[in-house]
């Protein structure tokens, strides 16, 4: 490379420039429609992401015992920090039924009147050693009612936690049946057993989440869609690079420049180099208003991490592999059309697979699988390992190697095919 060489690219560089700060509608686009993206997806799916209290759903629980079995199921409600618990003992069931099917209910638990009562002659009749088939009182019976919108796995994990209330209740009556068969054969002499509230076999479960240097946090929405939607506006930035490139072969300039003899890493540099520093704008933008704005409006704050050189080489990976996408589809494509079509609908396959559209971790087995192939999904992975689990730049190298590679590729390919044929 010569110093007339180099003047070219800076004037390369610098008619990119020129042209693009003409166009204020595609300033706009590039650097605040992204951002927009990131707040509201970020405030909006807050409480989808993670474990935050309050975040969950409205339980009607119509109770129509009021004595033990009722009291269990309410206490082990009201301590899940996800559901909000509304009593409604006084509604029919006429009444419960349509307020869950208009949605105002996500749930509504139905516990039957004097269900402490059958449930105590039941434990009765079992201590006293009736046979299961000849046991007068039947189960006890709660019902669970959903709205039909709403996932089965939530629907599970709430029949889960109203099961363990019901076997505490059941281990409760049990006990006082005990107790009470106990004074009955040996008077004050028998023994008070231990209330289960105050003895203990086992402690309760300690979460930890395993992270690289830094204490463990559960990823958040903004954790998800700050890289995803970074990564996205990178890539569709490629839509007005690739149709920039066919508007000049259309007017005849690349020929000019290729009939002057100007190197190809010139006139392709000139294009790469301003695209790559928008990039970095979006991506710091982004960032900014994940850090700063999203908590001021009350979303989740953006934890940076405490390696910014992790984050610098994903983002500058991230950038060259969409820049050399969009510079390979500008040298096939024929017309701008052609460009933008296959640009955005590649993209858009891309972002699907690799996890920005929807997380990975709700994906099938073999959709996470099949996500490899997707160059925005090593990226994510990429931001995800320095945002969640405190990774460093030993930990992305991999992904920003699989972005570098792929933006070689691209570039290589298409820098033979500029000199062959513009």
């Amino acid at each position: 490379m010569n110093l007339s060489h180099f003047a070219m690219f800076l004037a390369s560089v610098w008619k990119e420039m020129r042209v693009i700060s003409r166009d204020r509608l595609a300033l706009v686009v590039f650097f605040v429609m992204p951002v927009l993206f990131v707040l509201i997806l970020s405030l909006a799916l807050r409480d989808a992401f993670g474990e935050r209290p309050g975040a969950g759903f409205a339980v009607l629980v119509a109770d129509a015992d009021g004595g033990t079995v009722g009291q269990a199921v309410v206490e082990a409600l009201r301590g899940n920090p996800h559901l909000r618990l509304v009593l409604g003992g006084h509604y029919s069931e006429q009444d419960i039924r349509q307020a869950v099917r208009e949605g105002r209910y996500k749930f509504a638990v139905l516990i039957p009147a004097e269900a402490s009562a059958r449930a105590r002659r039941r434990v009765a009749d079992i201590a006293a050693g009736v046979p299961a088939d000849l046991v007068m009182e039947p189960p006890v019976e709660l019902r669970l009612l959903s709205d039909p919108a709403l996932r089965g796995d939530y629907r599970v994990v709430l029949e889960g936690g109203l099961n363990l209330a019901l076997y505490a209740a059941e281990m409760k009556l049990a006990r006082l049946q005990l107790e009470k068969n106990l004074r009955a054969l040996m008077g004050k002499a028998a023994l008070t057993l231990p209330q289960p509230n105050d003895v203990h076999v086992f402690s309760p479960v300690r979460h930890e989440s395993v992270s690289g240097g830094r204490g463990g946090q559960l990823p958040t929405s903004v954790q998800q869609n700050a890289p995803a939607w970074t990564l996205l506006a990178m890539f569709f930035l490629t839509v007005p690079l690739s149709v920039s490139f066919i508007r000049e072969r259309e007017q005849g300039s690349l020929f000019r420049l290729q009939a002057m003899a100007v190197p190809s890493w010139v006139v392709l540099g000139g294009k790469a180099a301003l695209f790559f520093g928008i990039n970095q704008i979006q991506m710091a933008l982004i960032l900014a208003a994940s850090v700063y704005v999203l908590p001021l409006l009350g979303g989740d704050r953006l934890d940076p991490g405490q390696h910014p050189t992790a984050l610098l080489l994903l983002g500058g990976s991230a950038s060259l592999a969409a820049i050399g996408f969009g510079i390979l589809v500008a040298l096939y494509a024929r017309t701008a059309e052609q460009a933008t079509s296959f640009s955005a609908a590649a993209i858009m396959i891309m972002a699907a697979l690799g996890g920005v559209l929807v997380p990975k971790a709700v994906m099938p087995l073999f959709m996470q699988q099949v996500s490899v192939v997707s160059p925005l999904a090593w990226g994510l992975d990429g931001f995800l390992e320095v945002f969640v689990r405190g990774g460093s730049i030993r930990d992305v190298l991999p992904d920003a190697a699989r972005l570098i590679a792929f933006s070689a590729l691209c570039h290589g390919i298409a820098r033979l095919r500029y000199e062959r044929r513009i």
